[in-house]
């Protein structure tokens, strides 16, 4: 009976030895590192560069296009779009709208940011409701208001704005067009 416990013995301290060299030769899990920015600055950015120009541009071409051909669907289209756009504009940058469609105008740009950045995920820091303390959390603001080739008085503009907390949406939403 002792020669058998021997083995079982052995057998189990091999079975072990296994076992440990093949956790010791798996990857050590990396932390997920989340980019969270200020969609505010983002909308900011956007707003005061060429690209917002040109898609302003292109509406106002458009507009004007519609006049000399009395197409009245498109000049209905065009005047609406002016308002409701700048509405959009304002909740974007002054409270925590979303600003995937200034995104979507970029997104071919969004990997080399969160690359730079060293980032795996980028997030509106307004939309995070909660994160598992494995995660690392990194502001990558600068890095997505770069890709809009912001001037000093833009990047001044966005220091002051992150001193101050965004309005409530719901509050912003109540707003009139002259507050």
């Amino acid at each position: 009976m002792k020669k058998i416990r021997g083995k079982s013995f052995f057998v189990g301290v091999a079975i072990l030895a296994v076992c440990a060299t093949f956790l010791a030769l798996q990857p050590t899990p990396t932390k997920v590192r989340v980019g969270t920015f200020d969609s505010r600055a983002v909308a900011i950015a956007y707003a005061r560069s060429a690209l917002a120009a040109s898609v302003r541009k292109e509406w106002e071409d458009k507009y004007e296009k519609a006049k000399a051909e009395k197409n009245e669907a498109v000049i209905k289209e065009c005047e609406a779009w002016g308002p409701n756009h700048h509405r959009l504009q304002m909740l974007q940058a002054f409270s925590i709208a979303s600003v995937a469609d200034i995104l979507e105008k970029v997104k071919d740009q969004l990997p080399k940011a969160a690359q730079e950045a060293g980032v795996d995920i980028l997030a509106s820091k307004w939309e995070l409701a909660y994160q598992n303390p494995s995660l690392e959390v990194v502001d990558v603001t600068s890095h997505l208001v770069k890709i809009f080739n912001p001037d000093e008085r833009t990047l001044k503009i966005l220091e002051d704005l992150s001193k101050q907390p965004p309005i409530p949406l719901y509050e912003a939403l109540q707003m009139k067009e002259d507050e």
